[in-house]
Parts: C-alpha cells; sequence; structure tokens
C-alpha cells in the first residue's frame, strides 16, 4: 500500500518536473529562438536540475519532439479538434476555428511562435517533422468529414487545405509583425475559404 501511494507521488513529480521543463523550452524558443535554447537555459529557467532535462528528455533534440507533442496536445488539438461538427456549415466552422487559433495567439503567442519555429526545425529533424505532419494529416482527415458533409469530397480536401495553408501562413505573419487579425477580416476570409 505505501509503496503505491509512493509510487504515484514520484508520477506526480515528474509530470510536474517535465512540464515544467516543457514551459520553459517555450519560454527560450520564444525568446530567443531554437538556435538560443539549450538544456542549461531551460533547467535554469525551469528550477530543475540538468540531470532532470536528461533524464526525461535526453539532448536538446529529445526535448523539441517532446516539446512538438506537448505543445500540440495540450494547447492546440485540444481547443480546435471539439470545434470540428459536420454539423455546421463551412463558413461558421472556418470562422470558428480561425477565431479560435486568434485567440490561442492572442492568450499564449509564446505557443505559437515556438510552434512556428518546430516547424521550420522539422526541416533538420525528421521526428519533429513527422509528429507535424501527422498531426496536420490527421487535422486534415477530420476536416473533410465534416467540410464534406456539406459539399463534395474534392471540393471539402480543397478548402481544408487551404484554409490550415492560411491559418499558418497567418500565425508567421503575426510572429513577425505582431498585428493581430479584425472580425472583418476573420468573416471575409471565412466566406472566400467555404
Amino acid at each position: 500500500m505505501l509503496y503505491e501511494r509512493l509510487k504515484g507521488v514520484i508520477l506526480v513529480r515528474g509530470q510536474e518536473t517535465r512540464e515544467k521543463i516543457m514551459e520553459a523550452a517555450i519560454k527560450v524558443i520564444a525568446e530567443e529562438t531554437i538556435e538560443g535554447l539549450s538544456t542549461r537555459k531551460v533547467s535554469g529557467i525551469a528550477e530543475v536540475n540538468l540531470a532532470a532535462i536528461h533524464y526525461h528528455h535526453r539532448s536538446k533534440d529529445g526535448m523539441l519532439i517532446d516539446l512538438a507533442r506537448y505543445i500540440l496536445n495540450n494547447y492546440v488539438l485540444p481547443r480546435l479538434e471539439p470545434l470540428i461538427d459536420s454539423s455546421k456549415q463551412p463558413v461558421d466552422l472556418i470562422r470558428e476555428l480561425y477565431s479560435e487559433v486568434m485567440k490561442i495567439y492572442t492568450e499564449r503567442s509564446d505557443i505559437m511562435v515556438s510552434l512556428v519555429y518546430l516547424w521550420l526545425h522539422g526541416m533538420k529533424n525528421r521526428r519533429i517533422r513527422e509528429i507535424l505532419i501527422n498531426a496536420r494529416a490527421d487535422f486534415y482527415d477530420r476536416l473533410d468529414r465534416a467540410f464534406g458533409a456539406s459539399m463534395s469530397t474534392r471540393r471539402a480536401s480543397k478548402v481544408s487545405k487551404r484554409m490550415l495553408t492560411f491559418i499558418a501562413g497567418k500565425i508567421m505573419e503575426m510572429s513577425v509583425d505582431g498585428e493581430m487579425p479584425d472580425e472583418r477580416e476573420i468573416e471575409e476570409l471565412s466566406k472566400m475559404l467555404s
């Protein structure tokens, strides 16, 4: 019985340490890019010893691979996936998804900026690229099915790809110039893409 309780405490502490490391990595990347990221900087910001980072992630690249999953699974997909509903009109679905991405950016621009840097780093790191491409493909499939309820399969595929490409471009643009789209732009985009 005591072993089970201690095991549970250790698992919780391990998870807390992992989250501290991930949040510190996000902060460093958003402020200094991936090139400025080091396990030593992350350990200082996260207030964990360097050995904890090596235990959880083995290396800087291991940390980046885990960070890609962490951002997608904790910040992006939980907010976007519930919005995908085939009973919605395409224009409404596009508007809601685009608005939600803008809310995420407004609340935590560091998350979206880190995701952009991870996407670019994926050109060097095959595993990061696979994680992001697989997440995008799964998201495309869900969007295609939702759009497919009110348009042809071919058109649904084009609309979902066009929408995600536009949103990714907008996130990159906002990361550079910091300008947020207004409601009118969101409305025009949702009509144009559907």
